[in-house]
């Protein structure tokens, strides 16, 4: 028999007990690999405390928060021995002016130096965070006194999904190193395991084989095969020792971020439930404000597109009469802003006319003139003899002569006299479409002017009955800024289905022009429950839904979404959302909606 048939038999034997454990050495190998080389994290055991604030995702320096109903203090550790304060209102977020601050902890004691409203530096050889530090912090205003108490202390960093949190930064060489030795030692023990079995020649079936009393029963084969099952798991069993002792210690690392001494600020973070770590710091520096909410009642609004149009009675439209040619006068056409008063000389309409026109304008002038010399002549005639001609054919001459004199007074300015520009009404030419030399048509618009003071808005409403309870009313731009308009009165034709409503502005903003589109706000006389805000507090969130920011702690903020209706322009009511008591930003909703 040859060798290769004699050792067949186990081969297959080798294959069918050994290729599980393989495997399983195999895989239990790469996951040693991936252990040790790549950035590892672990659950992080925070209990079951739901209201407990979620865990930051990178590491920021130790810092200490203390808060009483009228303040709100935040000391960040900026440097060996040196602690940064901030100081601000509990309820508006600003900074407390005129302020001083004596830090202390158990009999030691040091003054804050002020480096402007609301920021201290106290420097001091007991300030550090070897071990959490309580501190005091004497509050002294011109008009008031406080105690502040808080601990001086690390913050644990464990924002992974899933409540991981990655392990402190270390050097990943010498894991890289044993992992990989792990994986390559595993693969060659085994390939030689399986190379030696694979050598050994089958035992005839007819051969006795020795089995000592002491022994386990089987065969010498069969033993080692059993012997060579065993060694994957304690291969198994070793590396999950391993990874359970690095385990241990990537535990022990959570509480120890890497943060340097000497860190100033940190950075604004947003946490994977969506809330948001913004440092005092940051938060001085944007000015962020905050409002505590209140529940009230306010009128019920009705919105409508409107656009700012002028007043009939104080817009003027300069047209050309006739073709002709613009001069410019002496002080110069009229542009656009200028301020005029009514009969002011805007320029010149020198007529132009035609080739053949003027031929024929000229052609009459000549006639004219001729009939006029001769009738001049008749006439001096008639008066050299007194009553020789009936004084009815004296007067006959002589009206006739007026006449023609008339007629040629109002042929000759049509060559070569100036028509003069003025303005209709007083105001400021909000347009003016004419240069010097420009050759304009008849009923041309040349200049429009409006009185500033005086506009009007006009909005659109398909349910004309909105104006019936109206009491108040505003026109808010694009800007946000909002003007105050009156009801004028409701047309009775319709614009595209719609009623056309008609509004006063009371005291016209500088930069209002008309054409400019507007939203109009009526007030009704129903009344709405609901928490009055500025608009600035309503943000766009990513989903597309209305959110206000609040202010749960001294660096936390959480999105709420709310449902609103407009109030005045300037102002909302949210109906839905938020409870009283609440602290909602005011300024800077904006910038902390962009943090990422």
């Amino acid at each position: 028999m040859s060798n290769t048939n004699r050792t067949q038999p186990v081969r297959r034997a080798w294959r069918d007990r050994f290729g599980g454990p393989l495997r399983q050495l195999l895989c239990a190998a790469i996951l040693a690999v991936v252990q040790f080389t790549v950035p590892r994290a672990t659950l992080a055991h925070e209990g079951h405390e739901h209201d407990k604030a979620p865990p930051l995702n990178l590491p920021v320096a130790p810092r200490v928060v203390a808060v009483t109903p009228d303040y709100e203090l935040v000391g960040v550790l900026s440097g060996e021995h040196r602690l940064t304060i901030f100081l601000h209102r509990f309820e508006s977020g600003e900074p407390v002016k005129d302020a001083k601050i004596a830090v202390s902890v158990g009999e030691r004691e040091a003054e804050a130096i002020a480096k402007e409203d609301g920021v201290f530096d106290v420097s001091a050889p007991w300030i550090n965070v070897a071990e959490p530090v309580d501190i005091v912090f004497k509050l002294t205003l011109p008009n008031d006194q406080d105690i502040l108490t808080g601990r001086l202390e690390k913050t644990a960093v464990t924002g992974l999904p899933g409540g991981l949190a990655p392990t402190s930064g270390g050097d990943l060489r010498p894991m890289l190193i044993v992992g990989i030795g792990a994986l390559m030692g595993g693969v060659l023990l085994t390939l030689l395991i399986g190379a030696s079995v694979a050598r050994r020649r089958q035992v005839p079936a007819n051969k006795p084989v020795r089995v000592d009393d002491s022994s386990e029963q089987g065969t010498q084969p069969e033993r080692k095969v059993e012997r060579l099952r065993r060694a994957p798991v304690a291969g198994i069993a070793l590396l999950a020792a391993m990874l359970t002792f690095d385990d241990a210690e990537a535990q022990t690392a959570i509480n120890l971020p890497s943060v340097p001494s000497t860190m100033a600020t940190d950075v604004p973070q947003r946490m994977a439930d969506g809330s948001l770590f913004v440092p005092k710091a940051t938060q001085h520096l944007l000015s962020v404000r905050t409002v505590m909410t209140a529940e009230t009642k306010a009128p019920r609004t009705v919105q409508l597109a409107g656009t700012v149009i002028a007043d009939p009675n104080s817009f003027g439209r300069v047209q050309s009469p006739r073709p002709g040619r613009i001069e410019a006068p002496e002080g110069g056409l009229g542009f656009v802003g200028t301020r005029v008063a009514k009969g002011e000389l805007l320029g010149y309409l020198l007529p132009y006319i035609e080739a053949a026109d003027k031929a024929n304008i000229e052609s009459q002038i000549a006639e004219t003139e001729a009939r006029i010399v001769k009738l001049a002549t008749i006439l001096s005639r008639y008066n050299e003899r007194p009553g020789a001609m009936p004084q009815v054919k004296v007067d006959e001459v002589e009206g006739e002569l007026n006449a023609l004199r008339r007629k040629r007074a109002e042929l000759r300015p049509s060559l070569v006299a100036r028509e003069e520009i003025r303005a209709p009404i007083s105001g400021t030419i909000s347009s003016a479409a004419v240069v010097a030399g420009q050759i304009v048509e008849a009923r041309e618009v040349l200049f429009e002017i409006v009185d500033p003071a005086r506009f009007w808005v006009e909005a659109i409403a398909h349910d004309p009955s909105v104006a019936a309870n109206v009491t108040k009313a505003y026109a808010v731009a694009s800007s946000g800024e909002r003007v105050d308009i009156e009801f004028a009165g409701l047309g009775l034709f319709l614009k595209q289905q719609a009623a056309p409503l008609t509004f006063r502005v009371m005291q016209a903003p500088p930069n209002l022009s008309i054409g400019k589109p507007v939203t109009v706000i009526l007030q009704s006389t129903v009344e709405l429950s609901g928490i009055v805000l500025p608009a600035s507090s309503i943000v766009r969130a990513p989903s597309g839904l209305h959110i206000v920011w609040i202010k749960t702690e001294a660096e936390r903020f959480e999105p709420h979404t709310v449902r609103y209706e407009p109030l005045d322009g300037q102002r909302v009511l949210v109906l839905a959302g938020l409870k009283a008591e609440q602290r909602v930003v005011t300024e800077g909703a904006t910038l902390l909606n962009q943090i990422r």
